[in-house]
């Protein structure tokens, strides 16, 4: 590749050799038309906008597929107009079109499906409220150059997203790993011992209240304790136990919860977006957040793994009130039931799970680090618009 600047016109900073002239604006409309395959469609076989799982809304789709031969589609972008989403995916597997909330389009003459995959991408719709209609949506524009400069960005982005997905598999695969070893490290309901112990330990678990083994912190602080470092609020929580992110700014006023590092804390709203995370310094929460600490002779890395168990989160969820915004019930959690070894059963227990924790931690930092440096390849691969 070559660097190549110049301001004002649709050429971007890096440029593959042989590779020159501007860029061209071009509606959505002019890029692509939509089709319809023939196969009539059965309730099973379609793919329906709001009735499958989205994993990332910028880069995954998870959908179901017919194994029909006929009107199959695949190597196709597709726009997903959901009750919150309109979104491009580009699906490069077989499957055939579903309701009013899904479009499948083909690349007209001269252009790349996995280019305008990958535009789509850079330069993102916005759409204001709910308009989702694909009269609207095509009218929007975007940048295009050659069809060989666009294969070749689409070559090189496409080879940052296999390695992506490859790391992302492996994070998966640790995930998968430490779930299968806590169902064999914990007891399964309705027993009281473990199909796997470390050498040396045995005897029954003890049957214990979460609120036996720690109890819910209700110290308050007012809002000039708080930091944009050390606030936590549901809002910086991450999903499916990934830790936290730094605030993107402070409330104006309320009171709130002091935490110490150690402390588990629990996000209390939608808790099936397993948001928990073990605090590793000092700092306040938001009153949405609820913060467990543990009693003296049981081990808070235990505690913690208990907390994040499915058990426990199925167990918030079925004391939880509200639909769009459901939130658990504290009582109820102080009430959950579960079994417990003696404090050094717990400590190797707890030490074997977090480090791979850490593991998993680790991984997460190459999927975020990729990520970030295909943004960084994107902002240079396509051109700025002054």
């Amino acid at each position: 590749m070559n660097n190549e600047t110049k301001k004002g016109n649709l050429v971007p900073e890096l440029r593959f050799p042989g590779i020159e002239g501007e860029w061209e604006m071009k509606k959505f409309g002019e890029l692509c038309k939509t089709i319809t395959p023939s196969l009539k469609l059965q309730s099973s076989n379609y793919l329906k906008a709001g009735k499958y799982p989205i994993v990332d809304q910028s880069q995954s789709l998870i959908c179901g597929w017919t194994n029909d031969s006929k009107g199959l589609i695949s190597n196709v972008p597709v726009i997903i107009f959901g009750d919150h989403t309109c979104v491009l995916k580009y699906i490069d597997f077989p499957f055939i079109q579903g309701a009013d909330g899904v479009k499948i389009l083909s690349p007209q003459s001269g252009y790349d499906s996995r280019f305008i995959y990958q535009s789509f991408l850079a330069n993102p719709v916005i759409q204001d409220g709910y308009k989702r209609h694909f009269s609207e949506f095509k009218e929007k524009t975007y940048m295009f150059p050659s069809l060989p400069e666009q294969q070749k960005i689409a070559e090189c982005l496409s080879s940052v997203d296999d390695l992506i997905q490859a790391e992302a598999d492996q994070l998966q695969a640790l995930k998968d790993h430490k779930k299968g070893l806590i169902q064999q490290l914990f007891p399964q309901e309705g027993e009281t011992t473990p199909k796997l112990r470390f050498p040396g330990f045995e005897g029954e678990w003890e049957e214990k209240k979460l609120g036996e083994v720690c109890n819910v912190v209700d110290d308050k602080c007012d809002i000039g304790s708080l930091t944009i470092v050390t606030y936590i609020s549901t809002e910086n929580m991450l999903q499916d136990f990934e830790g936290v992110k730094i605030a993107s700014k402070l409330p104006n006023s309320g009171s709130f919860t002091r935490f110490n590092k150690g402390d588990i804390l629990f996000s209390n709203i939608r808790p099936y977006l397993r948001k928990v995370w073990q605090a590793v310094f000092d700092g306040a929460a938001s009153n949405d957040v609820i913060v467990f600490r543990t009693l003296d002779g049981y081990d808070r890395l235990f505690v913690s793994q208990v907390i994040k168990s499915d058990r426990f989160i199925a167990h918030s969820m079925s004391g939880a009130k509200g639909v769009k915004m459901p939130r658990g019930d504290k009582k109820m959690m102080l009430d959950y039931l579960f079994s417990i070894p003696s404090l050094p059963e717990q400590q190797k227990i707890a030490d074997c799970l977090s480090s791979l924790d850490d593991l998993i931690a680790a991984q997460q930092e190459k999927v975020e680090a990729l990520k970030e440096h295909k943004k960084g390849l994107m902002q240079k691969l396509f051109p700025t618009i002054n």
